[in-house]
């Protein structure tokens, strides 16, 4: 009975050890006594001597660019052997032996046809951005009473850009404002805003077969009729005369990176809060009592919601001033502000 074990167990390696586990594609025009099979090629191409298991189609790069080719597997002894080559090369596959009762079966191969699909997602241009800012000031120019920001200000605004890529993929226009104080009087900036992001996209290129690798035409390979490709997917130039079970599709995916980094442009006029001294008139000199602020920097994504933003902003601000040696005049008192600012900001895009 042990010895009867043994013997069965040995069988078992034995049949273990010739399981074929070479390739992954069984031709589906075979027959039920069909085991191996040789390959012919065009022209006057020699045709390999080696009998093969499997066949699969695949890719191979040749003069520079991507083309169909096909993958065959055999066995020599105990390892496995692939044999890759040009789809177009190949004339037929020999199933069955060239000597016997049953005769071989030649089995005609061809290209499949190739499609192209282009996926290119919208670029995300439109951004709210809300956040505060803290920003370094120079001194002040301004007469008594001064207008006197310190040398350390604080303030928060936000900006609104709605236009997507109406001006590119790269461009950017936003509206804002915001509000900051210096000594107690409350200035309410508004700005256009316009930004330059460095975004580079990348191309994703992926190729396969659909349905699969392993399928093939039993049939005539001839017509133009193809199975159904991907929406958007267009058919690219090749031979009229395809194998019509599958075809092969060239898939472009192209991807915009979430942390460009960006440089910006802003501006505009500075309005004031109720405050006295706020108005130009009444002034001896109200035509200069024009307040703006000009500017321009860069920032960085630190998250997708997160930016981080480094400016130098210039600000003319106003304050009507009483004339010190005159009685009911007013004059407008200017301060001319260098700054460096930092801004956070909170970011929503799409």
């Amino acid at each position: 009975m042990q010895v009867l074990y043994v013997l069965c167990l040995v069988s078992a390696i034995t049949l273990s050890a010739r399981t074929d586990t070479c390739g992954s594609c069984v031709f589906p025009c075979k027959r039920t006594q069909d085991e191996l099979f040789t390959i012919r090629l065009t022209g006057s191409r020699p045709d390999p001597v080696k009998t093969y298991l499997r066949i699969e189609r695949d890719t191979l790069w040749r003069g520079g660019e991507i083309v169909q080719a096909l993958r065959f597997s055999g066995t020599a002894g105990r390892e496995c052997h692939d044999t890759v080559i040009v789809t177009s090369h190949v004339s037929n596959v020999v199933l069955g032996k060239t000597l016997g009762k049953v005769p071989p079966l030649y089995m005609p191969i061809a290209p499949v046809a190739e499609y192209q699909l282009l996926i290119e997602p919208p670029v995300r241009n439109s951004f709210f951005e809300v956040g505060p800012w803290v920003g370094y000031v120079g001194p002040d120019s301004s007469k008594s009473p001064r207008i006197g920001i310190p040398d350390v200000a604080y303030g928060v605004e936000a900006l609104y850009a709605p236009f997507g890529s109406l001006l590119g993929e790269k461009l950017a226009l936003a509206f804002g404002g915001g509000f900051f104080f210096e000594d107690g009087r409350m200035r309410l900036p508004v700005m256009g805003h316009l930004r330059y992001s460095f975004v580079t996209p990348t191309r994703k290129e992926s190729m396969q077969y659909i349905p699969n690798a392993c399928t093939f035409d039993c049939g005539a390979i001839a017509g133009l009729d193809t199975i159904a490709a991907p929406e958007g997917a267009v058919r690219r130039e090749g031979p009229d005369s395809v194998d019509r079970s599958a075809i092969l599709l060239r898939q472009t995916v192209i991807e915009y990176p979430k942390h460009a980094p960006y440089v910006f442009v802003e501006g505009g006029p500075i309005f004031n809060g109720p405050f006295e001294g706020s108005d130009a008139r009444p002034s001896v000199n109200p035509e200069e009592y024009s307040q703006y602020q000009v500017g321009a920097g860069g920032g960085i994504p630190i998250t997708t919601w997160l930016h981080a933003q480094l400016a130098y902003r210039f600000m003319r601000l106003n304050l009507r001033t009483p004339c010190e040696s005159c009685n009911d005049v007013y004059q407008v008192n200017t301060n001319s502000v260098h700054s460096v600012l930092l801004r956070i900001m909170i970011t929503w895009g799409w």
